[in-house]
């Protein structure tokens, strides 16, 4: 639902940048030749995106409300560039998002009243505002669950969200030993640009936490998804090939655990390495876990190492390098990493 929502939105937003929505103007710019008159002046005047989006008296007092108490001036400039102004706005982070999103709710609002207007429905100025502030306000409850009480009107919520400060979660991770008779296969992926230069990196440790094994290396460039798949497959394979049949997987891409045991549908573009995961899974005895980043260092070092150096094979802990030591001492000594995140709720 909320896909289909954000593709209306971009189409929209596109037509109107574009000057393509029916008005009177885009049929004159077609060739006919008729008479324009805008539904939401008392006075006639010409229906244009400028005038009917912008410069139209009910426009113009929706955008002075709303941006002007945002610090940004809208006096002698275009539509166009009220909307980068938005866009660009020096606020505090968490309010970007909000600007970003706020001329394609106006906008929306005011096409809204347009058509109401036209086939005889009228909307006052006021109403515009008000529906405006009630979808700022989801936004804003979506985004920040943990903010008991958002205030409804625009001017309030500025103030709360530049005032707003977060709470912090603090959660201790360990890299805990897999069972009696059990490797555990710690595995990442990595792309940096997501698609861009890509690198796989995973790591087999016993019951005592000592390496048995360690590669990492650079993949023809793609996204994070592939990288993440590309180096559950590769380190399964290793694992069958070398008769590892009770295999305790861990990686920290969400999007795969699911994929691969079938709670979540994947994403078409690693359809055909989870069906080829699945088949190593078929040969041996394979749990798969979801573990914090924090919690999977050693790989990610080793996939990150692997772009910034070149391949690193080991079969052993001497074959690693100075910091690939230090986090496996580390995560013998049960050294337990601290993940802070944003509580929600």
């Amino acid at each position: 639902m909320g896909e289909r929502i954000a593709l209306r939105n971009f189409f929209f937003m596109w037509k109107v940048w574009k000057n393509k929505l029916p008005l009177d103007e885009f049929f004159r710019r077609l060739g006919y030749q008729m008479a324009s008159k805008c539904w939401c002046c008392g006075e006639p005047k010409e229906e244009t995106t400028q005038h009917l989006f912008f410069t139209s008296y009910a426009a113009n007092k929706v955008w002075k409300y709303f941006v002007e108490h945002a610090g940004l001036a809208t006096e002698g400039i275009t539509l166009h560039q009220a909307i980068i102004r938005c866009w660009t706005a020096d606020v505090v982070a968490r309010l970007k998002l909000i600007m970003q999103v706020l001329p394609s709710i106006i906008i929306w609002e005011l096409w809204k009243r347009r058509n109401s207007y036209k086939y005889g429905d009228a909307v006052t100025i006021n109403r515009v505002t008000y529906q405006i502030s009630t979808t700022l306000q989801s936004l804003i409850k979506v985004r920040k669950p943990g903010v008991q009480q958002v205030p409804h009107r625009w001017p309030d919520m500025l103030k709360m969200m530049e005032q707003y400060t977060p709470t912090l979660k603090y959660t201790k991770v360990l890299w805990e030993f897999p069972n009696h008779g059990w490797v555990k296969v710690n595995t990442d992926g990595t792309s940096r640009g997501n698609p861009g230069r890509s690198s796989i990196g995973f790591v087999l440790r016993n019951e005592e936490g000592d390496v048995l094994y360690a590669y990492g290396k650079e993949i023809q460039e793609g996204s994070n998804s592939v990288a993440e798949a590309k180096a559950i497959y590769e380190s399964l394979k290793f694992c069958v090939q070398h008769d590892y049949i009770l295999i305790d997987l861990h990686t920290d891409s969400m999007v795969l655990k699911k994929a691969i045991t079938g709670e979540w549908k994947p994403p078409w573009v690693i359809g055909p390495l989870v069906e080829e995961i699945r088949d190593l899974m078929s040969t041996a005895n394979v749990k798969v876990s979801h573990t914090l980043r924090v919690g999977n260092k050693l790989a990610d070092h080793i996939a990150n190492y692997a772009l910034d150096f070149g391949p690193m094979e080991c079969y052993g802990f001497q074959d690693l390098d100075v910091q690939g030591r230090k986090l496996v001492n580390s995560d013998k000594i049960q050294c337990p990493y601290i993940r802070v995140s944003v509580a929600r709720g």
